[in-house]
């Protein structure tokens, strides 16, 4: 149970310490006094986004903690969230607490130990649940009902074990979307594909040609010149009949350092140093001359030459300006080509994978169908019994489930239909429910999931929306009943609910020095008669209302 709230600084709550005991709790108060600031900073336990709106002015932070008392009671599904978060109960009790600063972050701590909004969110859903307006109105929504039918009919591991299928079943389907789309495309260019790499083959280029044959050209172009060059280098060195020769000086120099060595023998060095040069210019020679003799020129070498080079850049340009890349998209084309002959095959594999696959996702679509179908029997007799109770006992009550194609969530399609006077044809409560009916139709939904369910704390806010009379006594009557099992907290504006209340709280709101502040205290005896006559007929004074507020409370 929710044994103790603390506000600070949110909104018009300065400082407010709420302390709360089991069984049944009114909030009431004024319009405008700021009940429903209480359930804003409940909904941040929630895990529910920030708003730095709700900071109180002029403060750099808002802070909201609660304290759960859950003693040896704890379910098993808290247990393990705690254990996997190494979390221990302080002699039975949970703290939650979350702070909203100024600049947008939040901090928030469960057991003194920081923790993320998923960690709180998952925490605190095992610990209370809150019934405001948009819960009235999320039960129009058939997914809001087949969920609801699901978490009732202990549905969900059948749906998650169908979700599972279903994906597997969408991504072979995706699967053959795309290979038949590639199969397509790759039978029209596939005459393309086959005269690429018939041209690419013919060709047959190797890696470096193209630099090598451009190399050859500039070779031959340059022939006469470079032959020239090297018959006057040879000359130079070898000398012409009456010409004067490299060699022949070296030779001649040779001979006049060794006759100079004779009589000093340290320049014999110079003497070794000249043979050397000589017999490297004379190895120069040979060089030269062999290869001037294997110099030739033909202009047929030259055409076949530059007839490949021009193949090689038409190539290169039609298919990747490299002929490593022409090399690769030859591959890519002989692949691709090989996929269009292998992939009708694959196709074929695929859809019968996916016809298998797609019984087998009728078969859990089947199971699923049928547990939703037990539920909704008993679901449908528990709450109809509820509503007798709520004021409505000619009303039925039916869970209508459609088959459907398949689709994420089932092969079902979940209606909640009501009639809530003899003689008339079941309709979909989006169409006939009034906001009385609908207020009722959620009150006895969560009174029929809270026995089967193990949160311990159930709020609810305008659960007298539409309603009042001898039907607002019957709410009033099943909420005490509720808090039987349950703490259960209430927000109303209806004093034959509030006069049912174990415990009553009265939020004020009072304006100092042109500052706001919003207040909550428990009230008891004649305090309470007061705010019960006050609900009455706004007047708290009124000798007849006071006297009616009395009649109401009774042993209270």
């Amino acid at each position: 149970m929710l044994e103790r709230l603390e506000i600070h600084h949110y909104a018009l709550i300065e400082d407010v310490t709420i302390n709360l005991c089991e069984g049944f709790t009114v909030i009431t108060g004024e319009t405008g006094a700021g009940k429903s600031i209480i359930l804003g900073a409940l909904s941040l336990l929630l895990g529910e986004k920030t708003d730095v709106q709700s900071i109180r002015s002029g403060c750099e932070s808002a802070t909201v903690s609660a304290s759960f008392f859950l003693g040896a009671a704890v379910s098993p599904s808290l247990s393990t969230l705690l254990a996997e978060r190494d979390l221990d109960l302080d002699e039975g009790t949970l703290v939650l607490s979350r702070t909203i600063k100024s600049n947008g972050r939040s901090t928030i701590s469960i057991q003194g130990r920081v923790m993320t909004r998923s960690d709180l969110a998952s925490i605190s859903e095992e610990l209370i649940d809150i019934s405001a307006q948009r819960d009235h109105q999320s039960l129009l929504s058939p997914s809001h009902q087949r969920d609801v039918l699901d978490a009732f009919g202990s549905c969900l591991l059948d749906k998650i074990e169908y979700q599972k299928q279903f994906a597997i079943c969408g991504d072979l389907q995706n699967e053959i979307e795309k290979l038949s789309l590639a199969i397509q495309n790759s039978s029209r260019e596939s005459e393309f594909l086959k005269f690429a790499v018939d041209e690419i083959t013919k060709a047959d280029p190797k890696p470096g040609e193209d630099e090598r044959i451009s190399e050859q050209v500039k070779t031959i172009g340059a022939f006469e010149q470079i032959h020239d060059a090297l018959a006057l280098a040879g000359e130079l060195l070898h000398g012409t009949e009456n010409g004067p020769s490299v060699l022949g000086s070296l030779h001649q120099a040779a001979a006049q350092l060794a006759l100079a060595a004779r009589g000093d023998v340290s320049i014999d060095p110079f003497r070794i140093r000249m043979e050397t040069a000589s017999i490297e210019c004379e190895d120069i020679f040979e060089s030269i001359r062999d290869y001037l003799a294997g110099m030739s020129y033909s202009e047929q070498q030259l055409d076949e030459l530059q007839a490949r080079q021009a193949l090689l850049q038409r190539l290169k340009k039609k298919y990747g300006h490299s002929i490593e890349n022409m090399l690769a998209f030859k591959e890519e084309c002989q692949s691709k080509l090989m996929q269009s002959e292998n992939g009708e095959e694959l196709l074929n594999d695929l859809e019968k994978k996916l016809a298998r696959e797609k019984q087998l996702l009728l078969q859990k679509a089947s199971l699923l169908s049928q547990n939703r179908k037990k539920g909704a029997l008993r679901l449908q007799k528990e709450i109809e019994q509820t509503l007798r109770s709520l004021g409505m006992p000619q009303a039925t009550f039916l869970i209508e489930v459609r088959p459907v194609s398949p689709n994420p969530s089932g092969s079902d399609d979940i209606s909640f239909m009501i009639c809530a006077n003899p003689g008339l044809d079941s309709r979909s409560i989006r169409e006939v429910a009034s906001g009385g009916e609908l207020s009722r139709v959620m009150l006895a939904l969560k009174t029929v999931l809270s026995l089967h369910d193990s949160v311990g704390t159930l709020i609810f806010d305008e659960v007298d929306a539409g309603i009042g009379g001898s039907v607002a006594v019957s709410v009033a009557k099943q909420l005490k009943k509720l808090s039987e099992s349950h703490q259960v907290i209430a927000i109303t504006h209806l004093a034959s609910i509030a006069s049912q209340a174990d415990t009553q709280l009265v939020v004020s709101k009072r304006v100092e020095s042109g500052m706001s502040f919003t207040n909550i205290v428990s009230v008891e005896n004649e305090e309470r008669v007061g705010e019960i006559a006050r609900m009455l007929s706004g007047d708290a004074e009124s000798q007849v209302s006071l006297v009616h507020a009395k009649e109401l409370l009774g042993g209270h």
